[in-house]
């Protein structure tokens, strides 16, 4: 996923993060997807031009939010159409519970929290936020270690060590007020829309801050 999207350091909000594997796209589908997103941008650009400059800068702020929480969406259905010829690692047990380690250990050490994985066959989801004695974490160095040391583990695995295992960069998105359970239950959902499932609790590589867990026992709402 890239890495061009602007990147909030983490705060004690709640932030949406997803990331995938190496090549789990083909580049036919991530240039028009990337294509679209641009000629919506130059779009939106284009109809406020003409506004005062305070106005202009609010709507384009709200516009390219928009846009880019689309483009991120649109990414995730292509992943979960995609067939098994691109890279499934992650569908391996052993592999899901180095990624889901890697986030509990992270958890554990206070310098984040996080509230929810879900691990799907060629890219993850975090809700997560910064430790709640800190007022501020830099997400690309929790990033740059998770993703590093969970590659290593898993090409130890696969045989394939030195070979990019995940993607560059990631999305970011922080979680607006009053979106929060939207959010939990979007990423909880995750492998019920692949149809990997009937109930997110089905899915082996799912997990949820006990916190919060009771919170999202039921049916998903629609």
């Amino acid at each position: 996923m890239p890495s061009s999207l602007p990147h909030d350091p983490l705060t004690n909000g709640a932030y949406h993060i997803t990331y995938r594997l190496a090549g789990s796209l083909p580049r036919s589908i991530l240039l028009d997807l990337t294509n679209r997103r641009l000629r919506n941008l130059s779009q939106l650009e284009a109809e406020v031009t003409h506004l005062q400059e305070g106005d202009r800068e609010e709507l384009l702020r709200v516009g390219q939010n928009r846009i880019n929480e689309r483009h991120e969406l649109a990414i995730d259905e292509a992943l979960d159409a995609l067939s098994s010829s691109t890279p499934y690692h992650l569908q391996r047990t052993d592999i899901a519970a180095i990624v889901l380690n890697s986030w509990q250990y992270l958890d554990k050490s206070g310098q984040v929290n996080v509230w929810a994985v879900c691990i799907m066959g060629n890219h993850v989801h975090v809700i997560l936020s910064a430790g709640i004695e800190l007022d501020e974490v830099d997400l690309g160095e929790v990033m740059e270690r998770h993703k590093g040391f969970t590659a290593r583990m898993a090409n130890r695995l696969l045989g394939l060590t030195g070979s990019p295992f995940w993607e560059p960069g990631y999305f970011d998105r922080r979680i607006r007020s009053g979106k929060f359970q939207r959010v939990m239950w979007y990423v909880l959902n995750n492998p019920v829309k692949a149809k990997l499932v009937n109930k997110w609790t089905e899915w082996p590589h799912t997990w949820v801050h006990p916190e919060y867990e009771p919170m999202f026992t039921g049916v998903i709402p629609a």
